[in-house]
């Protein structure tokens, strides 16, 4: 073999080997890894502002209305659905208060659910919990509002102590447990 052979057989090793190299660096480069999302899970419901409800009576008529200017949040990212409830743990002065009511026209309920009307004080408002909303799942909403209907007797004294009546909300699952 004469030396111009012997070199062309060198370059053909040489730029081989050099393939090779660059196809191996390439398979090399090829790596994976995986990524763990985890989401905590979150259950919070914050409470709207006071209301105040102005009852000024015209032809009889003892009913005034008022909506939160500042509704209630709700945040829940949890299975299998969730529902507002609402109770009443303190009433003053409200011997002359005939009915205190939430009303589903005007109030809003969060995600898919839908509200209901609620007898908080009056001769028919059952003790204890009651559903405000319907179930729903996975919302992060803010200010929703809710309405208020008041009825007074016309013997109310307007000189006299406000009626007050503390309403609890309460963040709880569709099937009655948290």
């Amino acid at each position: 073999m004469n030396t111009f052979s012997m070199k062309r057989v060198a370059l053909f090793l040489f730029a081989g080997v050099l393939s090779l190299t660059v196809l191996q660096t390439a398979a090399a480069q090829d790596a994976k890894h995986t990524v763990d999302v985890k989401v905590q899970s979150i259950n919070d419901i914050i409470a709207p502002g006071d209301v105040t409800i102005d009852i000024s009576p015209s032809n009889g008529d003892f009913t005034g209305t008022a909506t939160t200017s500042d509704g209630y949040d709700v945040t829940s990212n949890a299975p299998g659905g969730k529902k507002v409830q609402v109770k009443v743990t303190n009433e003053n002065n409200v011997a002359e208060l005939n009915s205190l009511k939430i009303l589903s026209a005007g109030t809003s309920a969060p995600g898919d659910a839908s509200a209901n009307d609620v007898t908080l004080v009056g001769d028919d408002a059952p003790s204890g919990t009651q559903d405000l909303t319907t179930g729903f799942t996975g919302v992060d909403v803010d200010d929703l509002s809710v309405e208020f209907e008041a009825t007074v007797s016309p013997d109310f004294d307007p000189t006299g102590n406000n009626a007050e009546v503390t309403v609890k909300y309460t963040l709880t699952g569709t099937g009655g447990g948290n």
